[in-house]
């Protein structure tokens, strides 16, 4: 899924979009596996019986089944479907969310540092925690299990310096 182009200034070009590492979708899939299954057990063995309310337990059971699933597989996944990382010739962006969205932007001319932090688990699977710091009274931007961390981070002090050098160049100064 791109980016939307209605949320791009006129002439700003996508350097990079991505989402959180794949690893965070792993979680709600076995999720959905596993209380996909024990549902199937659950109304197996209920209709084996003879209770007299066993329409009752088997609705039951399906509506308890839902709602774990829906809590636990499918709210994650649109989460994670819904968290975009963009980083253009002019900003970082930050923007998660369907129903309520939330957003940060950083202008590359106001980008500080950018840092990551990687685990022994995070380099060996290729991603890690991003921070950008700001020179606006935002602070800093922190972005969670971003795939090829050093790449995204070397990717941003380039374009900050193009960005600077641009602004040299024409005299806006930053």
């Amino acid at each position: 899924m791109g980016y939307p182009d209605d949320q791009l200034a006129r002439g700003e070009e996508v350097k990079l979009h991505t989402r959180p590492h794949w690893k965070e979708a792993v979680g709600p899939v076995l999720w959905f596996v596993v209380f996909l299954l024990l549902a199937a057990i659950a109304v197996y063995y209920t209709t084996g019986t003879d209770w007299s309310i066993k329409t009752w337990v088997i609705l039951g059971e399906v509506v308890v089944f839902l709602g774990l699933i829906v809590w636990l597989s499918v709210i994650p996944w649109i989460a994670w479907q819904t968290t975009h990382y963009v980083i253009t010739d002019q900003r970082v962006m930050w923007r998660v969310g369907m129903i309520t969205r939330e957003s940060r932007h950083i202008p590359l001319g106001r980008v500080n540092t950018v840092s990551y932090t990687q685990s022994i688990v995070e380099r060996i699977l290729g991603y890690g925690d991003l921070k950008i710091d700001s020179a606006s009274d935002d602070g800093e931007i922190e972005l969670i299990d971003v795939p090829k961390v050093d790449t995204v981070k070397a990717t941003i002090y380039q374009l900050a310096e193009d960005d600077r050098s641009r602004r040299a160049a024409s005299g806006d100064g930053a």
